[in-house]
């Protein structure tokens, strides 16, 4: 096969939220900028998100402020002008699931007291939801509880993929997972890059935003720092058996006593329109290497627990492993914004949140923009159609 080179301003390795987001808004900004995935798009973290713009709630109550809580805060505001078509990129064609994320406590003065400093602290950002707006699932006369509203819508991230696609997917080119990726350099800095033996590409500048890919791009750089961490997830699905007693649609946190919700729970839909809850949260992190009963076991205890008014219908459950990938913390904690570190022309990126897609976006530009000058480059034609991963909604359960 004849070896096929091309030429572009940036290159960006990786097509989660991160570099989907970033390859958007560069080539609306006239930066010609190519997308390179070397799987089906969306296939790792970003389809493994429950679709929640957090806006830095959950982070703050136990009533502290923390710089988590600040870094996002903006975010869902962002995300909205986004959705409403007058953002960095009009996501108005993309599926949003709910307007409001809500929070609630279990009948423990404890639970009431988290969620009252939370509200205190937040308090621009959460509202006390009156009994007569409540969804249906939250109106049960045994609902003793507390219940908020936060300000983070939930979207169906698939359909916030194909706007990200559209109208770029001319300059996005998949590879096969198992095709090698060389770099030619001088001095320290990147030339070009080759897949395979097929093509060569040439730019100015390269950013990698494949999130647990990166390590392996960083190795074949020889560049050691930054490293990478992983924070595993075991997440759980359920749904009914019987779709006529299909489970009632929930975006919400359950709060305890402590600093973090007992359980994330948010609503999707399978093939056949079966309503799917995907439960993060505590659960999440401590279900992680346990045998699938235990953790069945123990969700079943944890959803009869928090909504103790609710029958839950026969189930049919599913667990799903994913790896948060982010720059290496100390003590594998939590990195509270969006990263980047450029070395040379090369520019390492973690989002860190789906959230904050657009806030590292930010970054990287102003880091491009200082070294690049726009050239002219050629159409990309016969690339293979764009492939999208499955919704984890119809795989987790095969």
């Amino acid at each position: 096969m004849t070896q096929k080179t091309y030429t572009t301003d940036v290159v960006i390795i990786g097509a989660g939220i991160a570099g989907l987001w970033l390859h958007h808004r560069l080539n609306n900004m006239g930066i010609h900028a190519l997308l390179l995935e070397n799987n089906a798009i969306g296939n790792a973290q970003t389809l493994s998100s429950q679709g929640i713009i957090h806006g830095g709630a959950k982070y703050a109550i136990n009533g502290i402020f923390s710089k988590a809580t600040q870094a996002i805060g903006a975010m869902p505001a962002r995300w909205k002008s986004c959705l409403n078509g007058d953002g960095d990129i009009d996501l108005s064609q993309a599926k949003v699931f709910a307007e409001n994320q809500l929070m609630w406590s279990k009948d423990q003065l404890s639970s009431k007291m988290v969620s009252f400093f939370a509200s205190k602290a937040l308090s621009s950002r959460m509202q006390t939801v009156d009994k007569s707006a409540r969804p249906a699932l939250f109106q049960h006369q045994d609902f003793n509880g507390a219940l908020y509203q936060l300000d983070e819508p939930v979207l169906d991230i698939a359909s916030v993929i194909q706007c990200l696609i559209e109208p770029w997917q001319d300059r996005i080119i998949q590879f096969a997972s198992d095709t090698d990726i060389t770099w030619q350099q001088d001095n320290g800095h990147i030339q070009s890059l080759q897949l395979g033996n097929d093509i060569q590409i040439n730019a100015q500048q390269f950013v990698l935003t494949a999130g647990e890919g990166n390590e392996a791009l960083l190795k074949s750089l020889n560049i050691k720092k930054p490293t990478m961490q992983r924070r595993p997830l075991q997440m759980v699905l359920c749904k009914a058996k019987d779709k006529t007693q299909a489970l009632p649609t929930i975006y919400a946190h359950s709060l305890g006593s402590g600093s973090k919700p007992i359980a994330t729970i948010t609503s999707h839909f399978d093939k056949n329109d079966n309503v799917v809850w995907y439960i993060g949260g505590n659960i999440a992190e401590q279900g992680v290497g346990k045998p699938f009963e235990n953790i069945i076991t123990e969700a079943t205890a944890l959803l009869n627990d928090i909504m103790p008014w609710f029958e839950l219908p026969e189930l049919e459950w599913a667990t799903h492993s994913i790896n948060r990938a982010e720059p290496k913390q100390s003590a594998l904690t939590r990195p509270d914004t969006a990263f980047v570190e450029t070395k040379n022309n090369v520019h390492i990126a973690w989002p860190t949140k789906l959230a904050l897609a657009p806030d590292l976006a930010d970054k990287v530009i102003d880091k491009i923009q200082a070294n690049l000058q726009k050239g002219e480059h050629q159409t990309l034609t016969d690339l293979p159609d764009i492939q999208i991963s499955e919704p984890l909604w119809d795989r987790a359960f095969k």
